[in-house]
């Protein structure tokens, strides 16, 4: 797996470097001293695994998982246990409190693999069966403009069907896996290419004017190629 190290603490980042060097599944790509480096890395290049720190200046390890998205697997190496119930809310692959010993991050290392294999074999989300008025109706994700939550129901809108389905914008969210389609607020997931123009706090698609949070722009704006 390729991986890089980010830790502001040069001790630090030697001695995960010397654990790493000693197994044979990690290709280390770089050492990052800063979350910014880390996130200029990681726009260029291809990465399976960040072993990163949480407390650093400028950009944080959390700041750095909150600020990109498709990020890749993400093991924290930190000195401060009292971060590992926000961290794991974010879905990271797993939580290692410094000093690091070899056993341990070898664990780290086979569950990040575990999950890189069953990444590999599935297959992007191209269509979903919605249960409408009890029965299942097939939806190309495709024709979907816009995913609306609205309380205990989400509605899909397309150009010309609107599909009204029990279930939260959460569990939508995690069903689809597709790259056109971004959760910009809390009540709307998107269909990227079906956007017309984005301004500051909204976007627009089709006659629709959508809200986009302050903490999902910066996710939307490295998502979209912009000149």
């Amino acid at each position: 797996m390729r991986c890089i190290i980010v830790d502001d603490d040069e001790m630090s980042r030697e001695s995960l470097k010397t654990l790493c060097e000693k197994i044979d599944d990690l290709e280390l790509l770089s050492i990052c001293s800063s979350g910014l480096e880390a996130m200029k890395f990681l726009k260029s290049e291809q990465v399976d695994l960040v072993f990163l720190d949480i407390r650093m200046p400028d950009l944080s390890g959390m700041d750095l998982i909150k600020s990109m998205d498709n990020l890749p697997q993400i093991v924290f190496t930190t000195g401060h246990s009292e971060y590992a119930v926000e961290a794991f809310e974010h879905h990271v692959t797993d939580f290692l409190v410094k000093p690091i010993e070899l056993p341990r991050l070898i664990k780290a290392v086979d569950t990040a693999k575990s999950r890189l294999s069953t990444t590999e074999v599935n297959e992007e989300t191209t269509e979903l069966f919605l249960k409408v008025d009890g029965r299942y109706v097939r939806l190309n994700l495709d024709e979907v403009l816009y995913i609306e939550s609205l309380g205990d129901y989400v509605t899909f809108i397309t150009k010309d069907q609107k599909y009204i389905v029990l279930s939260t914008l959460k569990n939508i969210d995690d069903k689809i896996s597709n790259n056109n389609f971004l959760k910009v607020h809390r009540s709307y997931i998107v269909n990227l290419t079906k956007v017309v123009d984005i301004e500051e706090t909204n976007m627009v698609i089709g006659d629709k004017v959508i809200p986009i949070s302050r903490a999902n722009r910066s996710i939307l704006m490295n998502r979209i190629k912009t000149i």
